[in-house]
C-alpha cells in the first residue's frame, strides 16, 4: 500500500512539471519569449535534473529578451549537459560579449574549439570563424585607440590557432599594424620637424616598426605564398627598412 501511495505521489508531482514544460513550449511557439522564459526558469530552478531541452530553450528565450546574465547561466548548464554543445558555446560567448566580458568570451570560444570529436569539425569551424572575427574586431578597436601593443596581443591570438588560414590572417594583421605604426611615427616627425636629432630618432623608431611588419608578413608569405593580400602588403614595404 505504501508503494502505491508513493507512485501516486510521484505522478502527482510530475504532472504539474510536465504541464509547465508544455506551457513553456506553447509560449515559445507563440513567440512570447518573456513568458516562456518564466515558465522554463521555474522548471530549471525547481527541478533537480531539468530536461536538457528545457534548459537550452530557457537560454534561447533569455537571449531573445536581452537577459544576457540568464542566457549565460542557462547556456553554461547546457554545456555541462553536453546538449546542442556548439550552439550552447556560441550562445554563451554572445551573452558574455553583450555583457562586456570580452576575455571570458574568448576563453569560452577557445574551450569550444577543443570540445567535441572529429565528427564535429564543421561545428568547430563555425566557432573558429567567430573566434577569429572577435580577435580581428578587438585588434582594430585597439588600433583605432592607438593601443599598438594591445592590438598586437589580439592579432597574436590568431597566429596560435590550428588552421593555416587563421595564422595567415594573424600575421597579415600584425604586419599591417606595424606598417601603420611606422607611418604614424614618420608622419608625426615630418609634421613637427623640430630638431634634426628628433627627426632622426623618429626615423629609427619607424624603422623598427617596419622591420617587425616585414618579419610578420614574411611569415604569412611562407605559409601562403600565393596570397595576394600578403604580396600587396609586402610591396608597400618595398622602400622601408
Amino acid at each position: 500500500m505504501k508503494r502505491v501511495f508513493l507512485i501516486i505521489a510521484c505522478i502527482a508531482y510530475a504532472w504539474p512539471l510536465q504541464a509547465q514544460e508544455e506551457e513553456g513550449f506553447r509560449l515559445l511557439r507563440a513567440k512570447r519569449y518573456e513568458a516562456a522564459l518564466a515558465a522554463f526558469a521555474r522548471l530549471v530552478e525547481t527541478t533537480d535534473s531539468p530536461p536538457a531541452l528545457v534548459v537550452f530553450n530557457a537560454a534561447v528565450c533569455a537571449t531573445r529578451v536581452g537577459d544576457h546574465a540568464a542566457a549565460e547561466r542557462y547556456f553554461s548548464l547546457s554545456i555541462a549537459n553536453g546538449y546542442n554543445l556548439f550552439s550552447a558555446y556560441v550562445g554563451k560567448a554572445n551573452a558574455l560579449k553583450a555583457r562586456g566580458k570580452d576575455d571570458e568570451m574568448l576563453a569560452t570560444l577557445r574551450e569550444a574549439m577543443k570540445a567535441g570529436t572529429g565528427a564535429d569539425s564543421l561545428q568547430r569551424e563555425k566557432v573558429e570563424r567567430m573566434y577569429a572575427a572577435c580577435c580581428l574586431e578587438r585588434g582594430r578597436a585597439r588600433l583605432r585607440a592607438n593601443e599598438i601593443a594591445k592590438a598586437a596581443e589580439s592579432y597574436m591570438l590568431l597566429t596560435r590557432m590550428e588552421g593555416k588560414r587563421w595564422k595567415v590572417d594573424g600575421y597579415l594583421a600584425l604586419g599591417t599594424l606595424y606598417t601603420v605604426s611606422g607611418h604614424a611615427i614618420l608622419s608625426g616627425a615630418t609634421g613637427n620637424p623640430g630638431k634634426r636629432s628628433t627627426v632622426e630618432a623618429a626615423r629609427k623608431r619607424a624603422a623598427v616598426e617596419f622591420k617587425k611588419a616585414r618579419d610578420y608578413l614574411n611569415r604569412a608569405a611562407r605559409l601562403s605564398p600565393d596570397d595576394l593580400r600578403v604580396q600587396d602588403a609586402l610591396a608597400r614595404l618595398q622602400d622601408k627598412a
